[in-house]
């Protein structure tokens, strides 16, 4: 449990993806990217990352004294269900920002804006699953 806490914080350090091309807002997780060749958007560039770092705090103490497992583990399935959520997002943002405009908008995004995920939003999920896993080990 400690190791996904850990895993969270981290996760809100790492990169989570990186655009290459125009000016993208991610609107979902509160960040903006501006128009350069290529820019890294890491969990702190994020609105989010607080809420990760609050969430990992409390993992971190409930498990360090070792009560309310059944609370880790449904914190551990949110943190399973946000990382996998986030995961998809990132790879999918040009799709996900890019939805409400007309289809040459669309084509021209896909043309002259690529994206590629990074470590973090991966290592939430994992983080998710270690945190429920250990909490099922506990006793």
């Amino acid at each position: 449990m400690l190791a996904g806490a850990a895993g969270m914080v981290l996760s809100a350090l790492a990169p989570w993806v990186t655009i290459h091309g125009l000016r993208l807002d991610l609107g979902v997780i509160g960040a903006e990217v501006s128009p350069r060749t290529q820019q890294t958007v890491h969990g702190t560039d994020t609105s989010i990352w607080p809420a990760i770092l609050v969430v990992a705090a409390v993992v971190a103490l409930l498990a360090a004294i070792g009560v309310a497992r059944r609370v880790l583990i449904a914190i551990g399935l949110i943190v399973i269900a946000c990382g996998g959520a986030l995961l998809y997002y990132v790879a999918n943002v040009i799709d996900i920002e890019t939805s409400g405009k007309d289809p040459i908008t669309q084509t021209l995004a896909h043309l002259v804006i690529s994206s590629s995920t990074g470590p973090g939003p991966p290592l939430l999920l994992a983080s998710g699953i270690a945190i429920v896993a250990g909490a099922l080990l506990a006793e």
